[in-house]
């Protein structure tokens, strides 16, 4: 199962942007979400990839929520969750919903790697409980940026730099991933 803390990974690829254009096969709404078809792997590390939740925030009513998990749900996304930001305000409930469900579902034994895509320190304490629950897990984020936390880094099982999928030119990526 991939869990994407996808408001801090939109933010984040912004900010390596700086002023370039996503590529093409990227699809991003600032602040919102990030993510490219190429992410949308079947399998990783001898399993299947069951189901891909990708946990974001939207100013607006609920027809715009609704928009936004259409989507993401149009681009691959199985299980999307969409919460209302208000204006000037952090969001709530991204991160404790992130960590509720990863670790509830490692705790029924529903998969046997997860792919926490995130950057943040305080996801340390979810990846241990879920390494205690038997499961593994793996990093997805970009190496090298300063929203990395390197207490993250080190306490998950792998590492890999989500940029490969991101910032790279499509036909550099379909080489490998021909889908």
């Amino acid at each position: 199962m991939v869990f994407v803390d996808g408001e801090n990974l939109a933010i984040r690829y912004k900010a390596g942007l700086a002023d370039a254009p996503p590529e093409k096969h990227v699809d991003f709404l600032q602040d919102v979400y990030v993510w490219s078809h190429f992410a949308n792997i079947p399998y990783h590390v001898h399993c299947d990839v069951i189901r891909k939740y990708y946990y974001t925030a939207v100013q607006g009513d609920d027809p715009k929520i609704e928009d936004v998990e259409t989507q993401l749900k149009n681009i691959g996304i199985e299980a999307p969750r969409v919460f209302k930001k208000k204006k000037g305000r952090p969001t709530k409930r991204v991160d404790i919903t992130i960590a509720t469900e990863m670790l509830t579902h490692a705790h029924r034994g529903n998969y046997d790697i997860a792919i926490l895509v995130a950057g943040d320190e305080d996801y340390v304490p979810l990846v241990k409980a879920v390494q205690d629950e038997g499961r593994r897990v793996v990093l997805w984020f970009f190496e090298g940026d300063p929203g990395l936390s390197k207490k993250l880094e080190m306490a998950a099982d792998y590492f890999f730099d989500i940029s490969y999928f991101l910032c790279e030119p499509a036909e550099n990526v379909r080489i490998y991933y021909p889908w």
